[in-house]
């Protein structure tokens, strides 16, 4: 599915898009707090990373002008089979590109995605300081559910993590996967 927002188009990511990924990743885990990873990827770590997502689990990219504006992916909370219907997001874009509407875009796709996949809920654990993700998640209607005190070391300080959760689908003691 392809949606457009202006000049910007929502496309699954292509094995072709990995060095551009690996950029944006690099530059958001060696210099920003908008991710609580600390190491870079080279091209061969962003091609594996790429290939261990599913139609479940699915990468998105944006792409505005002929390029990957930025990316977006649901990954598995956790590996325990009680929390196989529960994802956490990540969104990036680059820095050329935000405040285009980009974000919002992946984000609003993952959320969508996640429901027609069958998935309960949507997490995502941003930067306490980073206050754009934590906006973008608010409009998109996800809650804060916590705060994390200073578990990411990064950049040199201790730093808090929130926790943001959109449910998919209400929660019930019926509900069995």
């Amino acid at each position: 599915m392809t949606t457009a927002t202006e000049a910007i188009t929502v496309r699954p990511a292509r094995t072709e898009d990995a060095a551009r990924l690996a950029a944006i990743w690099n530059t958001e885990a060696l210099t920003t707090l908008n991710t609580t990873d600390t190491e870079t990827r080279d091209l061969a770590a962003q091609r594996a990373w790429l290939a261990s997502h599913s139609d479940a689990y699915p990468v998105i990219v944006a792409v505005a002008d002929g390029d990957v504006a930025g990316y977006a992916a649901l990954m598995p909370y956790r590996a325990k089979p009680a929390f196989r219907q529960t994802v956490e997001d990540s969104v990036y874009v680059h820095t050329a590109w935000r405040g285009h509407g980009a974000g919002r875009l992946l984000l609003a796709h993952l959320v969508e995605t996640a429901t027609a996949v069958g998935h309960h809920s949507v997490l995502a654990r941003i930067m306490a300081e980073n206050v754009v993700s934590r906006r973008l998640h608010e409009a998109l209607g996800f809650r804060l559910v916590g705060v994390e005190e200073a578990v990411a070391f990064k950049l040199g300080r201790w730093l808090d993590v929130a926790v943001y959760q959109r449910r998919l689908t209400p929660a019930r003691r019926s509900d069995a996967p």
